[in-house]
């Protein structure tokens, strides 16, 4: 896409079965505008992995810090509060969404190390991250990158540790029920005890179970109302939220933003 607001070009990955279910979607992607560029990003209940090449990107270490500092690749854990990316004018790369569970087996880190966090491809994975950016780089166009990956992360995935059967179990009943659903059903289908429940989740997923519950129902509310047919009192009530001031409480904790205005986008 060429413009006065710069050139944007892009293209989506799908990767190998095997890695299906960990590993969501690759974009690979080249942006230039005439000035910097600065995005919100919301929470969605999974973490990215961006490999940069050339120039590099800018993002916040943590929620919660002012100013945004460079990274060329990265990885951006769970998220429960939205953080500020962007770039001086010119970025190029590929993103990798990775489900929780995958990304614990791909990185091999706790994944509460990486709670709303920005962290160093480096700093997690050592020297295998400039090999990674320089043979990725080198690749020849987006759909070699892409098997490319698919080797790389293979590789990873089969040395990294087990997710729990219990938080696999728990983390896919509550991904499908988008969060809506309590607790104490998750642990008891898992067959363990709360609080085991409790630090194996934030051990391997990056968070508490209330939270990524809270996450994923947000993020639902978030898609539905950025289709536009739907207004902001009836994504309330689809998405099991008390009522429309609740759904307008957890928006302005997780987006910064209220309903209204991602409605407003939509149109």
């Amino acid at each position: 896409m060429d413009g006065a607001a710069g050139v944007r070009a892009w293209a989506d990955g799908r990767p190998a079965p095997a890695l299906r279910g960990r590993v969501l979607a690759y974009s690979g992607y080249r942006e230039t505008t005439p000035a910097p560029v600065r995005r919100r990003e919301t929470p969605a209940g999974e973490l990215i992995l961006i490999i940069g090449f050339g120039d590099p990107h800018q993002a916040q270490a943590t929620p919660d810090a002012g100013d945004l500092s460079p990274f060329t690749s990265f990885v951006a854990g769970f998220h429960d509060r939205p953080i500020l990316t962007g770039h001086d004018g010119r970025q190029c790369g590929v993103q990798i969404r990775l489900d929780p569970l995958g990304a614990f087996s791909l990185l091999g880190v706790p994944a509460h190390e990486l709670g709303n966090r920005v962290v160093a491809l480096a700093d997690l994975i050592g020297p295998a991250a400039g090999r990674w950016t320089e043979r990725l780089e080198g690749a020849g166009s987006w759909p070699v990158r892409f098997r490319l990956l698919d080797a790389l992360l293979t590789e990873r995935a089969e040395a990294g540790p087990v997710p729990s059967p219990e938080i696999v179990s728990a983390w896919r009943t509550m991904r499908a029920a988008h969060g809506a659903v309590p607790i104490g059903e998750l642990a008891a289908a898992a067959g363990c005890g709360h609080r085991h429940l409790v630090a194996r989740f934030r051990q391997q997923v990056g968070t508490t179970p209330k939270t990524a519950a809270r996450v994923l129902r947000y993020a639902r509310a978030a898609r539905l109302l950025a289709r536009g047919s739907l207004p902001p009192a009836e994504v309330a009530a689809v998405c099991g939220y008390a009522d429309q001031a609740h759904l307008t409480r957890e928006f302005t904790r997780f987006a910064a933003t209220t309903p209204a205005v991602v409605r407003r986008w939509a149109g």
